[in-house]
């Protein structure tokens, strides 16, 4: 009984990613020459934003051939993932709960839905527009803020081509602000969802402060903005730097009373922050993407078998506190692998031990193999990170319903509890 962190592409996704090609065409033609050329400059670009992020200043944007390799590559990439990420991510209702007359006042002065941090091309309005119909189809302003303002406008016009080839009406008014992080903060008002892209790790070296502080200023400014029933979305590259940088948000944040929505199944404090171990917060998935795209990283010498991500949803309370709430099995898992009982239905039938109530788990790491366990995938839970047996077939980054001994037994190697997951955790 699990919940996938990744949906599968949806139609409507699918076909706006093979059309995207013609889109970019539109905003920004190709001489055939620099066609040719686009492989070697995703290659170059691909090393510069892999060195030092923070002295690079978003120059790259002044370079018409890496302008189109970021966009023609690293754009659809990151589409890929968030377009996965974000419907299963219990986001806020786009539409206000209040009503009468001051709901038909909000609906015409269309406030601030949502507001864009760090915001490049788009990026994750893009996203959410392409993968949730529940934003997509509501009026609202989205208000993009960043300190280069060529890649903005650039996203805001990608935005309005995909919306027309995909014959869907943007509904969305888009508003431009060349603002840094602060004060894009202070200009945000109360918006109902609030996110930013890879914008933590240019956030560290700033003014010379150490990690912790940057962090807690951010922290700060997310607790005055973030209205009841709002949230923030922060996704950084699936590296342990971006796995630390979420975490270190996330400390900072429940400091100021917010709460870690996602991908979080408790409150209590982080168990891989500041942790000598190999692991740190990530999800992964299998690459996918359209066929255009492969070819095109097969070209440039970086061809992609999964993409990974680190994030973190913060709001004011969690939607719903039960814990199994939302996990099911998927249609045609194999829950019924070996006479239809789970791990821990096993393990107590064959040892006599005892298992306690459920509790929920996120999968955090690949499967590999343990002595007696099988294949098995790390994971945090309540009471910190947990190794749960016979787990290859649970996908990374899934929340998963899982049993405690009542005799705690943990992994020598880690010191991580052993759980055991749940194919039916309702059962006595």
């Amino acid at each position: 009984m699990f919940r996938p962190l990744f949906t599968p592409s949806d139609p409507f996704v699918t076909a706006a990613l093979n059309a995207l090609p013609d889109a970019l065409d539109e905003l920004m033609p190709l001489a055939r020459a620099h066609r040719a050329d686009l492989p070697d400059a995703i290659r170059e670009l691909s090393a510069l934003l892999t060195s030092d992020r923070g002295g690079m200043n978003h120059s790259y944007w002044s370079a018409p051939r890496f302008v189109s390799a970021y966009l023609r590559y690293f754009l659809p990439w990151n589409l890929v993932r968030l377009t996965r990420l974000l419907p299963s991510l219990d986001l806020p209702s786009p539409v206000s709960s209040c009503s009468g007359p001051e709901a038909k006042a909000e609906e015409t002065d269309r406030k601030v839905s949502v507001v864009d941090l760090g915001s490049g091309p788009l990026t994750l309005p893009l996203a959410l527009w392409l993968s949730r119909p529940d934003w997509r189809s509501v009026p609202l302003t989205l208000l993009c803020a960043d300190t280069a303002p060529r890649p903005m406008e650039l996203g805001r016009r990608l935005l309005e081509y995909v919306a027309a080839r995909s014959g869907e009406p943007l509904l969305w008014r888009v508003r431009l602000s060349r603002a840094p992080f602060g004060r894009a903060m202070r200009e945000a008002g109360a918006p109902r969802l609030l996110m930013a892209g890879n914008v933590l790790n240019e956030l560290r070296d700033a003014g010379g402060s150490i990690l912790a502080e940057r962090m807690a200023e951010a922290a700060a400014s997310l607790e005055r903005a973030l209205p009841e029933g709002g949230a923030a979305l922060f996704v950084e590259p699936g590296t342990r730097f971006g796995g630390t940088l979420t975490a270190s948000l996330r400390e900072a944040a429940m400091e100021e009373g917010l709460k870690a929505l996602a991908p979080c199944p408790h409150d209590e404090p982080c168990p891989l922050l500041g942790r000598r171990s190999r692991g740190w917060c990530h999800a992964s998935l299998d690459a996918g993407g359209p066929t255009w795209l492969a070819a095109l990283s097969r070209a440039a010498g970086l061809p992609k078998d999964s993409l990974s991500l680190s994030f973190m949803l913060l709001g004011r309370e969690r939607p719903d506190p039960r814990p199994c709430a939302g996990l099911s099995v998927p249609a045609g898992f194999p829950t019924d692998r070996r006479g239809g009982r789970s791990g821990g239905e096993k393990e107590a039938a064959s040892t006599g031990r005892a298992f306690s109530a459920p509790l929920v788990a996120r999968i955090l790491s690949d499967a590999f193999p343990v002595p007696g366990m099988g294949y098995a995938r790390y994971a945090c839970a309540e009471g910190g990170l947990a190794l749960v047996p016979d787990a290859a077939a649970l996908p990374s980054g899934a929340l998963v319903a899982c049993r405690r001994p009542d005799t705690p037994r943990r992994d020598s190697k880690s010191g991580a509890l052993e759980l055991r997951w749940e194919a039916n955790p309702g059962r006595n």
